[in-house]
């Protein structure tokens, strides 16, 4: 086989996974985020996620990890499965006697909102000379996958659908500025695509029609990295993601109606900072740790605005008006996790961690039926295995606890009118995640540089 058939083969088998990205993705991580890119560190509840030492999968959170991959051709491919269960139990009052009747009317369990889903993400590198590597990664960093079980509910002219996707491709280059100094950059290259579902209203609250906005953007971003290796046994990584600003494109319309508005709609996604630390206690047992830092507190609120005039009757009066507003007011999120691995044998290696998520919501007035977003404790462990010398397997998994108050209050308009409606509830979640991936070196590429570990 050629180089140039490996490296075709290589770039094929990176890409292959794209496609599955268009599966929803439920946010697993604080705000709607998704943690799930790495099977390995899945295993650790992503500790030392940001240092060399570990798979090239750790270049999501830290590019420089991308300068210590194999000589040649190499790649992974990792699965998620994610397995959740959330549900919001609540009532909706008004001052409308009409509306205040109909709601009372409504079931108040939305039953499970969580949405099963299969999350990949792929990695490839190749290693320009000893100091060198370019490198690729495909993920679904951000997304969220929320729908009633129970349709008609309580919460219905909140919430019935949420849909947010990402496809995120990352061309990297890495370089060793000396063993034991690497640094590394890369572009995001981000399509997101959005589609909000709500209740038109209560009048009829079995059988109203949803009110649908939809929106697509693609925008750029940045990644930037270093990681230092002061001892032998030690490395110390620091990444950075940058916030990607996506102004979506689309329309709004009511079902069963032929009139339709163009809007758009800003999200900020935030900027990730990402420190980790693996540490050689002996020969064959590791510490691992990881702080994460999220600036959430970009998202103060999301504005629904017209971009065009739509038919009459439409929900657009002119260019700029704001048709409506989810206030969102979000905090900083953080987590911190500690893990460790042992060297079982020379094919087998084991690792556990836990660790603990600070939601950037924080108070009931935050919390959307959109985003019942809690803090998260993570309890997991997970196993890696050689095949051969250029084969090797990962599996992790991971168990989710929902912590914290869960409570929600939310108005659909101006309190203290008759147009609004209030909704009182809490929330509760937990989830699994089973994570695998394999690990391949492509091709009959000598070996012709091996890293510092």
């Amino acid at each position: 086989m050629s180089w140039d058939g490996d490296f075709m083969t290589g770039l094929r088998a990176c890409c292959a996974t794209a496609a599955l990205l268009a599966l929803s993705t439920p946010a697993i991580a604080g705000g709607f985020a998704v943690r799930e890119q790495s099977a390995e560190y899945q295993g650790s509840s992503f500790a030392g996620n940001a240092t060399s030492g570990g798979g090239l999968s750790g270049m999501f959170w830290n590019p420089a990890v991308a300068a210590y991959a194999p000589a040649g051709m190499y790649s992974e491919a990792h699965y998620s499965g994610i397995f959740g269960h959330v549900s919001m139990t609540g009532t909706s009052s008004s001052l409308s006697p009409a509306a205040n009747a109909a709601a009372a009317a409504l079931p108040s369990d939305s039953g499970n909102v969580s949405k099963n889903a299969i999350v990949p993400a792929s990695y490839m590198s190749y290693r320009i000379d000893d100091r060198w590597v370019l490198a690729m990664s495909i993920n679904s960093p951000f997304g969220l996958a929320t729908e009633p079980s129970n349709r008609i509910w309580s919460g219905q002219v909140f919430a019935r659908t949420s849909e947010i996707k990402t496809y995120t491709f990352t061309p990297t280059l890495a370089y060793k500025i000396m063993p034991t100094l690497s640094v590394g950059v890369g572009v995001q290259i981000e399509h997101m695509t959005g589609v909000l579902k709500q209740a038109s209203g209560l009048t009829a609250p079995t059988a109203e029609q949803n009110t649908v906005i939809k929106g697509t953007d693609t925008a750029l971003g940045f990644t930037a990295g270093v990681n230092w290796t002061p001892a032998p046994g030690t490395a110390v990584g620091l990444g950075w993601r940058s916030s990607i600003n996506h102004n979506l494109r689309g329309e709004i319309a009511r079902l069963g109606t032929s009139t339709a508005s163009g809007i758009q709609a800003t999200i900020n996604t935030p900027d990730i900072v990402s420190l980790s630390l693996r540490q050689a206690v002996t020969e064959r047992f590791a510490l691992l740790a990881t702080g994460e830092w999220s600036n959430w507190s970009r998202a103060d609120k999301l504005d629904i605005v017209c971009a065009r005039n739509g038919a009459p009757g439409g929900f657009c009066a002119a260019n700029g008006n704001v048709i409506t507003t989810l206030p969102l007011a979000w905090h900083d999120g953080w987590m911190v996790a500690l893990g460790g691995e042992y060297q079982l044998s020379d094919a087998m290696k084991l690792r556990s961690g836990v660790a603990y998520e600070i939601s950037p919501i924080q108070n009931a007035e935050e919390r959307t039926q959109r985003v019942p977003d809690v803090d998260r404790l993570w309890l997991s462990a997970g196993a890696s295995y050689k095949w051969s010398e250029k084969v090797s397997f990962d599996l992790g998994y991971s168990h989710i606890f929902g912590i914290g108050d869960g409570s929600i209050e939310r108005d659909s308009g101006t309190p203290g009118t008759a147009s609004n409606i209030h909704f009182s509830g809490k929330v509760s979640s937990h989830a699994d995640i089973v994570s695998a991936s394999m690990k391949m070196k492509i091709g009959d590429i000598p070996v012709a540089y091996e890293p510092v570990k």
